[in-house]
């Protein structure tokens, strides 16, 4: 690699594709996808797990200067994108609970829930636990970081994984006891965001495994993290004891498969896509549930069937448009930019002009068997 190109071509990878993808299969989850069966809403609920293992992929660098450097950029920049999307939303909720004559009974436990739960008590904007979340995982890493404790990642993993597991769908196997009654613990910093960007800075470890796996062996484990979804869903239903709480194992097994892939796939140059996903699907999952609930309240009543089944394609559509159109503005730039790509070492798109400008050519790198089909072994 030439001196002044001092990044990892092999990082220019299809995970900027990746999020756009996982943004439908949130609205899926979300909102419902128009199909009879359900089980495709039913496995729509990877993709949350998806992206915290992105972000902890791109995040945790394997030296500690650099990855406390970017954890402590990360902070700073999801509290002023959680501070903003917590005035946008109470602005929203504001007129419509007015309208609607919906008051809302401040207490001590709504305030527990909101501040440790991740639970959000207003109508409209129940995602922005993603972000809270988030912001609370990368303050613990940041801690961990500086007492030099981050060493020991995988064994908090391990633990973080059984206590989700215990306290989640198999709260009402172990039946689950604490002081506060709740039957299990919903999805919030500790039981997602941590563990699962903790699993993403072990993707980043293992990366040279990674692009070792071939192609249909990462759409293998997808499969059977589908199947185990399924199976778990279908002993639910059967014994009533495994407790349905937004998480299933399989989801685990989904969203390491697709990130792997994804992470695996090089691209040979950046794009607009590639530059901007992180903006593009940031900002997607901001207006998505406003848009969403909009439709909602004009057109429920008139346009139930529509709403119903398909509100939520029509909100990510909306949505999808608007965060393509703002991406490159002051919102995307100052709220959800590339810079962990960048940082991890994947060139932005000055960086490929001057590249290519200069006209430096690097010694061919030995291609790696992904297992694809190459169009000349048909």
């Amino acid at each position: 690699m030439s001196e002044n190109n001092n990044v990892e071509m092999i990082d220019f990878n299809c995970t900027g594709y990746l999020r756009l993808l996982l943004m439908l299969f949130i609205c899926f989850w979300a909102f419902g996808c128009p199909e009879p069966t359900g089980i495709v809403n039913s496995l729509s609920g990877f993709a949350i797990p998806a992206f915290f293992v992105l972000s902890g992929y791109y995040v945790l660098d394997t030296k500690r200067e650099e990855r406390m450097a970017k954890t402590l950029r990360k902070i700073k920049r999801t509290a002023i994108c959680f501070a903003f999307v917590f005035l946008f939303y109470v602005a929203l909720n504001v007129p419509v609970m007015l309208l609607n004559h919906m008051t809302l009974a401040f207490s001590k436990r709504m305030l527990f829930e909101f501040v440790v739960m991740n639970l959000w008590p207003l109508p409209i904007g129940d995602n922005i636990w993603f972000i809270q979340a988030m912001l609370y995982a990368y303050i613990v890493i940041f801690i961990l970081d500086k007492l030099k404790l981050m060493k020991f990642y995988r064994i908090l993993l391990i633990v973080l994984f059984i206590f989700m597991l215990i306290t989640g769908e198999f709260s009402g196997v172990v039946h689950f006891n604490n002081p506060l009654g709740y039957p299990y613990i919903p999805g919030n910093w500790l039981t997602r965001a941590l563990p699962y960007i903790l699993l993403g800075k072990l993707l980043r470890d293992k990366k040279k495994t990674l692009m070792k796996i071939k192609f249909w062996k990462y759409l293998i484990a997808f499969v059977i993290g589908g199947g185990l979804v399924l199976l778990e869903l279908l002993i639910l239903v059967w014994t009533r004891t495994i407790r349905y709480e937004g998480h299933m194992i399989g989801y685990a097994i989904m969203a390491v498969a697709v990130c792997g892939l994804a992470i695996s796939i090089p691209l040979g140059t950046g794009n607009r896509v590639i530059h901007f996903d992180s903006a593009i699907s940031g900002l997607i999952y901001i207006l998505m549930n406003p848009i969403y609930y909009a439709m909602v309240i004009f057109l429920g009543g008139s346009h139930p069937d529509f709403v119903g089944m398909l509100g939520g394609i029509v909100a990510f559509l909306a949505s999808a448009i608007l965060a393509i159109i703002l991406c490159g503005t002051l919102p995307g730039r100052v709220f959800f930019t590339n810079w962990e790509m960048r940082l991890a070492g994947a060139p932005t798109l000055e960086e490929v002009e001057i590249t290519s400008d200069t006209e430096v050519f690097d010694e061919p790198e030995k291609p790696i068997d992904r297992g694809f089909i190459d169009p000349e072994d048909y």
